[in-house]
């Protein structure tokens, strides 16, 4: 007899966050370094709170939206050549660690250093010739300048380049300056060596 219904409390089901997916990196490459930077994590199924991993370790993140995230990187994630494995994990409830993507660190080629040349002379309006360019920190791309112009340049080993050089560029008495220019990532010139470009002497006769 009596009895009856209570009021209401409620229970709530809360939604499940999804497993995320990445679906690109920008940028996906880096030299290897080189200074922090921002990158920008694309896909789908991201949450207010998803954090983006760097081989497994939290990188500050911004949501920007489900399909976009940004994390702070530090220089010290890409101070060697490699690679990284970059996850996004969205927290409970649900939720989880997306697949990985991988970011390239690229080697930072070095400057070149030149030591010798052979040879160090030419006869002014003698025929062209090949120069060898002596040195360390050459990489395969790299190009020999004659005062400051690229050459046809072939890559021998990190310590030796041949160049192509015509007739022209030994058409005047003087000297030239010869660097070498290794290219990105990294790369520059070298410090200049001298070519001297003579005048041919010619000797009297001896009277008899």
């Amino acid at each position: 007899p009596g009895g009856g219904e209570s009021s209401a409390l409620t229970f709530t089901i809360n939604a499940s966050n999804p497993v995320p997916t990445i679906s690109s990196l920008s940028p996906a490459s880096a030299t290897a370094g080189g200074a922090g930077f921002t990158l920008t994590v694309n896909g789908s199924g991201f949450v207010n709170g998803a954090v983006v991993r760097w081989n497994g370790a939290d990188r500050p993140t911004t949501f920007v939206s489900d399909t976009e995230l940004t994390a702070t990187i530090p220089a010290a994630d890409i101070a060697t050549a490699g690679t990284a494995s970059v996850t996004v994990f969205n927290p409970a409830p649900g939720g989880g660690e997306s697949s990985a993507l991988t970011f390239t660190i690229n080697a930072s080629n070095p400057v070149p250093t030149i030591s010798s040349l052979s040879p160090a002379s030419a006869t002014a309006g003698g025929a062209g010739f090949t120069l060898t360019v002596n040195g360390s920190g050459f990489v395969n791309g790299a190009v020999v300048r004659w005062n400051g112009a690229d050459r046809p340049t072939t890559f021998v080993s990190d310590t030796e380049l041949t160049a192509t050089i015509p007739a022209a560029d030994i058409a005047t008495a003087g000297t030239a300056s010869v660097t070498v220019f290794n290219p990105a990532p990294g790369g520059g010139e070298s410090s200049a060596a001298t070519v001297r470009i003579q005048f041919r002497v010619y000797l009297p006769l001896a009277r008899r």
